[in-house]
C-alpha cells in the first residue's frame, strides 16, 4: 500500500523538486503540498497522513516545533539546506535528514527507510510488572517499568527518573513513548510521565514527589484525556 504523504516547505522550488520525486514512485501517494506549516497541521487534523517531507527553517513555525506538535501522528523526513538541526531532528525521531539540493538517489533511500519502519511490527507494550533494558554509556541496565516516575529529554540525552536514581541514555524520547504504553503519557516536548505516579496537578504543572514537571500547551488536551475522573 502506498504511503500517503505531504510536503511542507516555504520554498516553492524545493516543493517542486520533492513533488516531482514523489510522482516518480508508485509507493508514495501525494495528498498535498504546503508552503505554510500551520496549514499543514490543520490539514492533518482531518486527513490520514503517513509521511511528511518537512523543511526546518520556516516562518511562523519551525520544522522542529512542527514535529513536537505532531507528536507521532506521522513519520517525518527532514529536508533542509542546513545541517545544524540534525541532532534535534533525530531526537524527535525523524526517519532521515536530507540536505538540499537532494538527489533522487538519496531521496529514494530515505523513502525505503520510511517503508521499512511502516512495515515493522509495533513493539509489544510491557505489562506493569515487566522490565526494559536501557543502554547507558558504559553498560546496559535492566529497569522495572513500574519504577519509572518520568522520562526527560536533556539535549543529547534522555534521563529516566526513578525514586532511587536517574539513568542517562542516548535513546530518544520518542522510542520511550512508543515502548512504555498507555500507563505513560507525553505532557511536554521534553517529558513523559507515569500516570500512576502523579501526586497532584496545579497551574500547568505535575507534581511527583519532589519533582515538578511542566505541561506543554500543545499537550494539555491529550494529557487531560488520559486522566481518569469519577463519574
Amino acid at each position: 500500500m502506498a504511503l500517503k504523504c505531504i510536503v511542507v516547505d516555504d520554498e516553492p522550488l524545493a516543493v517542486q523538486v520533492l513533488v516531482s520525486f514523489i510522482k516518480k514512485l508508485p509507493e508514495l501517494e501525494l495528498l498535498h503540498s504546503f508552503n505554510n506549516p500551520m496549514d499543514a497541521l490543520a490539514f492533518m487534523k482531518t486527513a490520514e497522513v503517513d509521511l511528511v517531507f518537512l523543511d526546518i527553517q520556516m516562518p511562523e513555525l519551525s520544522g522542529i516545533e512542527f514535529m513536537q506538535i505532531l507528536q507521532k501522528n506521522a513519520e517525518v523526513i527532514i529536508v533542509s539546506a542546513y545541517d545544524d538541526y540534525a541532532i534535534e531532528g533525530f531526537e524527535q525521531d525523524a526517519i532521515d535528514y536530507l540536505l538540499k539540493p537532494v538527489s533522487f538517489e538519496r531521496f529514494l533511500k530515505a523513502v525505503q527507510r520510511a517503508q521499512s519502519r511502516k512495515a515493522r511490527p509495533a513493539a509489544p507494550l510491557p505489562p506493569q510488572d515487566k522490565y526494559i533494558f536501557i543502554r547507558t554509556d558504559k553498560r546496559i541496565v535492566r529497569l522495572d517499568v513500574s519504577e519509572i516516575l518520568f522520562v526527560e529529554a536533556l539535549r543529547n540525552y534522555v534521563a529516566i527518573q526513578t525514586p532511587k536514581q536517574k539513568i542517562m541514555t542516548l535513546q530518544n524520547l520518542r522510542s520511550f513513548e512508543e515502548l512504555l504504553g498507555n500507563r505513560f503519557v507525553r505532557v511536554h516536548k521534553s517529558y513523559i510521565v507515569a500516570l500512576d505516579k502523579i501526586d497532584s496537578i496545579e497551574r500547568q504543572r505535575i507534581f511527583i514527589g519532589t519533582h515538578n514537571i511542566p505541561i506543554g500547551e500543545a499537550y494539555t488536551k491529550h494529557f487531560m484525556d488520559a486522566l481518569t475522573f469519577p463519574k
